[in-house]
């Protein structure tokens, strides 16, 4: 760990794993706002408008990688997040803490932990400081680098089943038939393109347990744990993934759960950075590098 400034942000704490470096801001947050594999730029996007930018009493997107609870609610999801972070040295990583959101009663923290060879465990923990319990699930965004493409695995299961195994959701502004979204037997992608007009949205259950971006050359691989008979929000998304102009976020959500006073839950995420990737056009270019 070392301190650094980013992007106009000082006092940014620097974490390494093997050359897939990541920056997390402590004047605003908790937000992982740099990623570096290797000679990369920024894996991450980060508005150019708010850069540097903290205070004040409305919620801000300055990009990076954020945690929110789902289900998605105004104004319950976008509680600002423009204050100090406290930075706390833990036996397993670093913790890193807004405390608790005053327009929800949840307290949120990340923990980063390097694991070596390119890898990081992002753990997210939300606990219920309401005297009343809260039906919540984690939701772990990370806002990616315009010009790449998202690759989301399919459930398969047994292919003479008589019974659905996939559910995918579809939010109310998608079109299906959008050239940015391709659907493959094993693997869909979904493209950020910068000349899109609308927004485009799509979940589903991955049983797989992991969601990638790929962009110039690397990679993004977001891996968590799916669990098959738990109920997850938004017709049982466990990823999704949303593409506009200027950006695209590889999503994973927890579980819902009922929380009650003074419990807690943790999703965890384990970063994996990728370099030597190739053009991704179709399902069988991403085949090459994501399975």
């Amino acid at each position: 760990m070392k301190k650094t400034s980013f992007k106009g942000w000082k006092n940014c704490v620097e974490l390494n794993s093997g050359d897939f470096k990541i920056v997390v801001t402590t004047e605003v947050g908790p937000r992982i706002i740099g990623g570096f594999v290797g000679k990369s730029e920024n894996i991450f996007y980060v508005d150019p408008a708010n850069a540097g930018k903290k205070g004040g009493s409305e919620w801000t997107l300055y990009g990076g990688h954020r945690l929110w609870h789902s289900p998605e609610a105004k104004p319950r999801s976008y509680c600002p997040d423009n204050g100090p972070v406290q930075v706390k040295e833990k036996k397993d990583g670093m913790e890193f803490t807004a405390g608790v959101e005053p327009t929800t009663g949840i307290y949120k923290s990340m923990t980063i932990k390097p694991l070596g060879k390119r890898k990081f465990s992002v753990s997210h923990m939300l606990r219920n400081e309401n005297p009343w319990p809260v039906e919540l699930a984690a939701w772990a965004l990370s806002v990616m680098a315009p010009g790449g493409t998202a690759v989301i695995p399919v459930p398969q299961g047994d292919r003479k089943a008589l019974l659905p195994n996939c559910y995918m959701t579809v939010w109310p502004y998608t079109d299906l038939g959008d050239s940015r979204l391709s659907f493959g037997r094993k693997l869909i992608l979904l493209r950020q393109d910068p000349n899109a007009k609308e927004a485009s949205k799509i979940g589903l259950n991955c049983e797989d347990g992991w969601i990638a971006y790929a962009n110039n050359g690397v990679a993004l691989v977001k891996r968590f744990e799916h669990m098959v008979d738990a109920e997850y929000p938004d017709n049982g998304c466990s990823i999704e993934s949303y593409s506009c102009s200027f950006m695209l976020e590889i999503e994973t959500l927890g579980p819902l759960y009922l929380l009650e006073p003074g419990t807690e839950l943790v999703h965890e995420e384990v970063w994996e950075g990728v370099t030597g990737i190739g053009k991704i056009d179709t399902e069988k270019d991403a085949a090459k590098y994501f399975r």
